[in-house]
């Protein structure tokens, strides 16, 4: 689509935003539109607030009901299960247990397999990014002292392997890979939501596909944290290969001394991070913290720290359920 036809679709619903949202949604809904990480993601959402400003206008309401429940749609879809499912990812089993807890059938279910496929994962990704966090150079001293050879790096820190699009929304969809364009009525909500805002196929990503090795990245224990926290990110700089500005928000992350930009290497035939997944994982990052919703979030997953709903499978639905039920009460206050 030409940029002429993007840029009027996109002021378009910008303007109807402002006219007919309330404050509360015209933040998040002028968030969405702005910080969508590409052309086609601001056209998928300014379409959607066009059309919500369509219905408003045949229906000749005096609220902004459409406007209400589009900003919800986001808020539940996107910026709620991304948060709460980031950094929810299961340590892999490397045989069963014989405590009785697990039972050989649970370990050959779809999602068990997926969780034990974690194992070969995180070396392969550990090999291609040489053993240390990709932002800060710091090799894992386990690795050193247990690893292959010598390792250098900029100091020493425990690494963990992170998944930029959560592994945990893996199971949220039934979706078939072989159909190139499935209607968007077979798409649960979370999956659909996400591809509207980053305007990219996520196809590939179902099942056992989150698992792919350019889902993947290895961080410091401390990025680990705040790259799930949505606090850091890494964008993809224009028409530089593998080079990404490392951005940062919050009161601790822009703290932590972190450069401006990173390159990504390879010291394998492993595929590097996807640039399109870390896009969209600052884009969501961007949209949390320009929707004025910052603190509501926190404020959301403040009753679910002590919540352990996670299963042995990696699954988080349940906790995905109550963030979102959650945030309405949060909401109502």
């Amino acid at each position: 689509m030409p940029s002429e036809i993007s840029d009027t679709l996109t002021n378009r619903a910008a303007l109807a935003v402002r006219q007919h949202a309330s404050k509360r949604d015209q933040d998040l809904l002028l968030a969405v539109l702005q910080c969508a990480p590409n052309e086609e993601g601001r056209v998928n959402v300014a379409s959607k607030i066009i059309h919500c400003g369509d219905a408003y206008k045949e229906a000749r309401r005096l609220d902004s009901c459409h406007f209400a429940q589009l900003a919800d749609f986001f808020w539940r879809n996107i910026i709620v299960p991304v948060r709460v499912s980031g950094g929810r990812t299961p340590q892999p089993r490397s045989r069963m247990s014989h405590s009785g807890i697990a039972s050989a059938d649970a370990s050959h279910s779809p999602g068990m397999e997926a969780v034990n496929a974690l194992q070969g994962v995180i070396k392969a990704t550990l090999e291609r990014d040489r053993y240390r966090c990709v932002v800060t150079g710091k090799v894992d001293p386990e690795t050193v002292a247990n690893g292959p050879g010598s390792l250098t790096g900029t100091g020493y820190e425990v690494t963990r392997v992170a998944h930029i699009i959560p592994f945990s929304l893996r199971n949220s969809v039934d979706y078939s890979s072989d159909c190139d364009s499935a209607s968007a009525a077979h798409i649960p909500s979370i999956w659909c939501a996400l591809e509207c805002f980053g305007g990219i196929s996520l196809a590939k990503l179902m099942h056992n596909g989150i698992n792919s090795l350019d889902n993947v990245i290895t961080l410091s224990a401390t990025l680990h944290r705040y790259f799930t926290e949505l606090q850091v990110a890494l964008e993809p700089v224009p028409d530089a290969a593998n080079t990404y500005k490392v951005l940062t928000w919050g009161k601790v992350a822009p703290r932590l001394g972190l450069p401006k930009t990173v390159k990504l290497f390879t010291s394998t035939d492993a595929p590097l991070p996807n640039p399109m997944y870390l896009a969209l994982h600052a884009a969501i990052c961007r949209l949390v913290w320009a929707s004025a919703r910052a603190e509501e979030l926190t404020d959301v997953l403040t009753d679910l720290e002590d919540i352990t709903l996670l299963a042995e499978d990696g699954s988080s639905a349940n906790l995905i359920n109550i963030a979102i039920y959650r945030s309405l009460t949060v909401a109502d206050a």
